[in-house]
């Protein structure tokens, strides 16, 4: 899904809770006032900062799409802004709901309580379905703005059921309007807290979550140029998520390196939703000394390209010693692509690849093939150091 969509669709959904409130704030006003129903009219006010609240996430998500030199990291944690105020509208609301309630000086008698139960059972339908609608398109999108919108039309419902409950009590005899009022404003409390805490999570960069972390990690680790990350960190501002990787690649020349870390970038793009920036810093895993890898037979006779079935690996430290060894047995027709994982400086064989392919791999991974007339790993092996501690002494001298 493209951003221009992305951004349709947002803006579809704020008009339409935009709508929604005005419709329900008008509604549920009128005829509170027409019955004296105190909780019909909270839920008045309620719909009526609901219908505020919309229209600064209507104007929050038309902000977000701009771009500004100004802002070259984006405006998207604008998004972030309009949910905390959202969260503040709805403590003002739950305020004046109990404060109506229980510190009003006049007595409220509810009046044809019939006309507002039939009022509530239109609100609590059209509450209920658009508000699971939206929180869905808002997690799809990863919107914060939307989901924040969803939650409160949700308390809006839970609200309802509750004034709905007092309203059918007044039609038996039951005088229960004001305690209905008081519980709408703790449920519209809690779903103002959730979202003012979840907005300043991210306004502070709060990290992203462990599975998302740990997914991009294994996209990451399964790339087989990549040999270790050291750090790796992620955040969100508004609907997107920013990452950042710090990574240890085997030598290679640095095109090399940077079309790899392009595809990983890519690769997480493409894996891991709403991801807007990734950048990763690399380095190579060896700084320093050598690493050696000879074609051979089971043996350790040294083969060329066509006939070896082994590739022996050595680890030289800038000692000239020895710091590990060990061997990869090569797969059919599998040789090019175990070349790329082992990050090697110096590849013996008897000869020169004739594969097109294979050579042109070892040029970008900038791979030295030694030619050798020895015939065991260990002497080509102390050919190469010898040669190679020859050419250093000879650097250090100039």
């Amino acid at each position: 899904m493209n951003n221009n969509h992305h951004q349709t669709l947002k803006e579809r959904w704020i008009l339409g809770s935009l709508t929604l409130n005005l419709f329900l704030s008008i509604l549920k006003l009128v005829v509170g006032l027409i019955t004296n129903s105190l909780g019909l009219i909270a839920e008045a006010i309620h719909s009526f900062s609901d219908l505020i609240a919309s229209v600064i996430s209507f104007i929050s998500v038309k902000i977000t799409a701009k771009k500004s030199k100004d802002f070259p990291y984006g405006l998207y944690k604008v998004e972030n802004i309009a949910a905390v105020i959202i969260s503040f509208f709805l403590f003002f609301a739950a305020y004046e709901i109990l404060k109506e309630a229980f510190f009003s000086h006049e007595s409220h008698q509810v009046k044809n309580p019939e006309y507002a139960i039939f009022v509530m059972l239109i609100a609590m339908v059209l509450t209920f379905f658009y508000s699971r609608f939206e929180k869905k398109a808002g997690e799809k999108l990863n919107s914060p703005v939307l989901v924040a919108d969803a939650e409160h039309i949700w308390a809006d419902f839970l609200s309802s059921v509750i004034v709905l409950i007092g309203l059918i009590s007044v039609y038996f005899g039951y005088n229960l309007d004001k305690y209905a009022a008081a519980i709408v404003s703790v449920f519209i409390f809690k779903s103002g807290f959730e979202i003012l805490k979840d907005s300043i999570k991210v306004l502070l960069d709060y990290s992203l979550d462990f599975d998302e972390l740990n997914k991009i990690k294994n996209l990451i680790l399964k790339n087989p140029a990549v040999v270790d990350i050291k750090e790796i960190k992620g955040r969100t501002a508004g609907s997107y998520k920013f990452v950042e990787v710090e990574i240890l690649l085997h030598n290679m020349s640095l095109r090399e390196a940077h079309r790899i870390v392009d595809e990983i970038a890519e690769e997480i793009k493409q894996k891991i939703q709403n991801v807007e920036s990734v950048v990763i810093h690399y380095e190579p895993a060896r700084q320093e000394g050598l690493r050696i890898g000879v074609l051979c037979d089971q043996n350790q006779n040294i083969r060329d390209f066509e006939t070896a079935r082994v590739v022996c690996i050595y680890d030289i430290s800038k000692d000239l010693e020895i710091l590990s060894s060990y061997s990869i047995t090569i797969e059919e027709n599998n040789l090019s692509k175990l070349l790329s994982k082992l990050g090697l400086d110096v590849l013996v064989s008897k000869n020169h690849p004739l594969d097109f392919k294979v050579r042109f791999l070892l040029s970008k991974s900038s791979i030295m093939v030694w030619e050798t007339e020895k015939n065991k790993v260990d002497e080509s092996v102390n050919e190469v150091v010898k040669s190679w501690k020859e050419f250093t002494k000879g650097e250090v001298q100039s």
